[in-house]
């Protein structure tokens, strides 16, 4: 069974912030033992297209990321620095939002977690997005396997 999500997500470009449409069309990860998933996105008249298995996306959108002119980065939840997964196990498009707390590792993650509930305060989706974004990078700890999945494409290219 195969779901769509609509969406704008900003692009960063050499141009300033550009929002754009966005589609992905999974398969139900609850249905599929294996699911897939495919992003459309369109930018400057070119259709750009991230493949993945992933039910979480997070190899999709690297896909996709690395198809994008090397000047235009993605600049939603799950692509920001801030935007962690939760470490008890995930559902797609579903991330916690940390901008006001500093993550250093899993374990303060289990700690937010075993402290209080920040699916009630700090839920955001995958494609949300927010003035606060901040790419991911190796400086900076995020409990969320994107940029994982961004470095192994750009070490197997």
């Amino acid at each position: 069974m195969k779901k769509v999500l609509r969406a704008n997500v900003p692009l960063l470009t050499p141009n300033g912030k550009t929002m754009v449409p966005i589609v992905i069309t999974y398969d139900d990860s609850e249905v599929i033992a294996n699911p897939q998933s495919e992003i459309n996105l369109l930018y400057n008249g070119i259709e750009y297209n991230g493949y993945g298995a992933d039910y979480l996306w997070t190899d999709t959108l690297a896909d996709l990321q690395m198809k994008l002119p090397e000047d235009v980065k993605l600049a939603c939840c799950m692509t920001c620095r801030y935007g962690n997964m939760c470490p008890y196990g995930n559902k797609e498009n579903q991330l916690i939002c940390t901008k006001d707390i500093t993550i250093t590792s899993k374990e303060d993650m289990l700690d937010l977690f075993d402290q209080t509930d920040p699916f009630e305060e700090r839920a955001v989706a995958s494609l949300d997005f927010c003035e606060d974004f901040v790419c991911q990078s190796d400086d900076y700890y995020t409990y969320n396997d994107y940029f994982y999945q961004l470095s192994q494409k750009i070490g197997g290219k």
